[in-house]
């Protein structure tokens, strides 16, 4: 029963951290998309804080639930599929504390350019570039992360599984 509780709020802390993320990330775009300085601010304020108080503490129970669904299982951390999520999971969010940062810099950024009347400039778009991109590589490494505690494999086991069965 112990490891079903814990399973259950490892998987509610993914479809947070997975949901929350995924929906953010697509609002700054689509928001980045119009141009507009006053409604990038604004929704860049609203993903700052979702990122903050929901986002994160869900990465955080993630590796706590997840590491304690591996003892309880008496499974080693070694296992190939744990070791390698695991080491996806630490690259990913060695980019969050940076995407934190590119974000309050695109509010703050937007937030000038609403205030001045001026439209976003140079700096607001490299930034944004760097925030999309770093994006794109987090939720990858999320979508392999998760095939992967689904089919309890790594990738390469999986090919294999696929292509010399």
């Amino acid at each position: 029963m112990l490891y079903l509780s814990l399973k259950y709020i490892h998987i509610i802390a993914a479809i947070f951290l997975f949901g929350f993320g995924m929906g953010s990330y697509l609002y700054l775009i689509a928001a980045s998309r119009t141009g507009n300085p006053q409604v990038i601010a604004h929704v860049a304020r609203m993903v700052i804080r979702f990122d903050t108080w929901i986002t994160t503490p869900a990465g955080f129970i993630q590796i706590l639930s997840g590491a304690l669904m591996v003892r309880v299982a008496d499974m080693p951390m070694t296992t190939d599929w744990v070791m390698t999520s695991l080491i996806i999971y630490l690259c990913i969010g060695t980019i969050w504390l940076p995407v934190l940062r590119l974000q309050t810099r695109l509010h703050a950024l937007s937030s000038a350019a609403a205030a001045s009347g001026q439209g976003l400039d140079d700096e607001y778009r490299s930034v944004y570039r760097k925030w999309f991109w770093m994006g794109v590589v987090g939720f990858s490494g999320m979508f392999v992360i998760v095939l992967m505690m689904v089919m309890k494999m790594t990738p390469w086991q999986m090919f294999q599984l696929l292509f010399w069965a």
